[in-house]
C-alpha cells in the first residue's frame, strides 16, 4: 500500500525562490512508494514518454509537452506503466506571496496544454543549466514571475479552494508548529490548538506526513537553525532560538535530520 508524506521545502538556496529538477525518470520498476503534499506550488512538464499524475484522487494523463499543476497542499503522485521523463518546478510560497500572487489561496488548472507556458518553462530550464550566464539569478527570478503571472491571468479556476477535510487538522498542526517552533511545545498543546483528540491527531499526522509530530517539529527546528546559523548566529544561540534547551541534544538531532554538524554552517 502506498503511503503519504508531507514535504517541507524550507531552504531555497543560491538566491533562488524555487527548486528545479529537469530530469526525473520513472519506469514501472522505478516508482515512488509514497504520495506527497506540500504548501508550495508545483509544476510538472513531461519531456518524454507518458504516465499519469494523481491529484487529490483525480487522475490526469501525462504525455509529452503536457503541463500539470499541483496546487498548494494537494496530495499527488506521478507514475507510469512504461517510461516517463519529466521536469519538476517547486516555487516558494513566500516568494509567491511577496509578489502578490498568493498560491495558497488560488486554484490553477490541474492539466494545461499551452505553448506559451511550455516556452517559459523551457526557457527557465535553459537558464538554470547555464551557470555562467550573466545576471543568471535575475533572469531565473524574472522567468518564474512570468510563469506565475501566466498561471494567474489565464489558468486560474478558483479562489480559496475547499480543504481536504481528511488532513485539515494535520495542516493546522503544521501551521501551529511553524509559528511556535522556537519555544517548548507539547502534544497536548498542539492537539488543543486544532481542537482534535491528541491520539487521533498523532495517528493522522503520521499517516498523512510519514513522520510523527515530534519528528516533524525537530526537523523543522533544525531547518530553521540552518538559516539562523548561516546568517552568522552562534550554534548555541541558534539552538536556543529554535526551541532546543539542550545543546548536546540539538547537535545530535541536527546531525540526524540535516546530515551535517551545526558548526559546518557557520
Amino acid at each position: 500500500m502506498i503511503g503519504t508524506r508531507h514535504e517541507e521545502y524550507n531552504n531555497f538556496i543560491n538566491g533562488l525562490p524555487f527548486v528545479l529538477n529537469t530530469d526525473i525518470t520513472r519506469t514501472r520498476f522505478n516508482l515512488s512508494q509514497e504520495n506527497n503534499w506540500h504548501e508550495n506550488l508545483e509544476i510538472q512538464l513531461c519531456n518524454e514518454g507518458s504516465g499519469n499524475v494523481l491529484i487529490d484522487g483525480q487522475e490526469y494523463g501525462f504525455d509529452k509537452n503536457d503541463i500539470v499543476v499541483v496546487n498548494s497542499n494537494a496530495i499527488h503522485y506521478t507514475g507510469t506503466d512504461e517510461f516517463l521523463n519529466y521536469s519538476c518546478l517547486i516555487i516558494s510560497t513566500d516568494f509567491c506571496r511577496q509578489i502578490g500572487i498568493d498560491t495558497r489561496y488560488l486554484t490553477f488548472e490541474s492539466k494545461i496544454k499551452s505553448c506559451f507556458l511550455n516556452e517559459l518553462l523551457t526557457t527557465l530550464m535553459q537558464i538554470y543549466r547555464d551557470s555562467e550566464l550573466p545576471c543568471r539569478v535575475a533572469r531565473l527570478n524574472k522567468t518564474v514571475i512570468e510563469i506565475l503571472i501566466e498561471l494567474s491571468e489565464n489558468h486560474t479556476v478558483g479562489i480559496a479552494p475547499d480543504c481536504n477535510e481528511k488532513y485539515e487538522p494535520v495542516k493546522q498542526a503544521i501551521s501551529y508548529i511553524r509559528k511556535n517552533y522556537n519555544r517548548k511545545l507539547t502534544l497536548d498543546e498542539i492537539s488543543k490548538s486544532v481542537f482534535f483528540d491528541k491520539y487521533a491527531l498523532c495517528r493522522e499526522f503520521k499517516k498523512m506526513t510519514g513522520r510523527t509530530i515530534v519528528e516533524y517539529l525537530n526537523k523543522y527546528r533544525c531547518l530553521k537553525a540552518v538559516e539562523i546559523i548561516s546568517s552568522g548566529t552562534g550554534v548555541a544561540a541558534a539552538a536556543s532560538l529554535c526551541g532546543f534547551g539542550n545543546l548536546s541534544f540539538f547537535t545530535k538531532t541536527f546531525k540526524r535530520y540535516i546530515g551535517k554538524l551545526p558548526s559546518e554552517y557557520k
